[in-house]
């Protein structure tokens, strides 16, 4: 049986297309938006930090609002470090994903808080609470692109691995044996 070798080059090749997708967004713009939601992340959790909700309660507002404040700072946490993860590896599909999920997580749950804040507590701290949810959907935005984007190359990328793997075995199978 012959075993067939790859040459380095094809696999530093094959790397360096991954990398770089014709049609994807590129790596320098993944950072960048990467970058920016950590930003907006640590500019949005200063108002959110301030937001005392447990003293909306005593002004008639649902409970529910301190369970969602806890969670909204954890889940704006998880965000930056799903980021974070996505700027270091961009070609990371599972980064990439949890990027997506938290933000639209933290998404909600800032809507939520803001409208709290709009009828108990202040309707300007509420506009930039809205403010950073409008960055946000740029990032979600950006971010559901560029999933998709990699999903599909990987996707064919499976494609081509697994014609290559099936033609290599077809040439091993059908080579005469050597006599023994």
């Amino acid at each position: 049986m012959r075993l067939y070798r790859v040459p380095p080059l094809a696999i530093v090749l094959a790397g360096a297309a991954l990398a770089q997708q014709e049609g994807m967004i590129p790596r320098w713009q993944v950072e960048e938006l990467s970058q920016g939601v950590v930003q907006n992340m640590a500019t949005a959790r200063k108002v959110v930090v301030q937001l005392r909700p447990q003293e909306w309660v005593q002004d008639g507002a649902p409970e529910a609002y301190i369970d969602q404040h806890r969670a909204l700072l954890h889940e704006m946490e998880q965000v930056s470090l799903a980021a974070q993860a996505l700027g270091r590896d961009p070609e990371r599909l599972t980064y990439a994903m949890d990027t997506l999920l938290w933000l639209d997580r933290t998404d909600a749950l800032m809507g939520s808080i803001a409208a709290g804040a709009r009828q108990y507590y202040n309707a300007a701290v509420a506009e930039l609470l809205d403010s950073a949810r409008n960055r946000n959907s740029d990032g979600i935005a950006t971010v559901k692109q560029y999933l998709r984007q990699l999903a599909e190359h990987l996707e064919s990328s499976m494609r081509v691995a697994h014609r290559e793997a099936q033609r290599c075995r077809e040439a091993i199978i059908s080579e005469p044996g050597d006599g023994r």
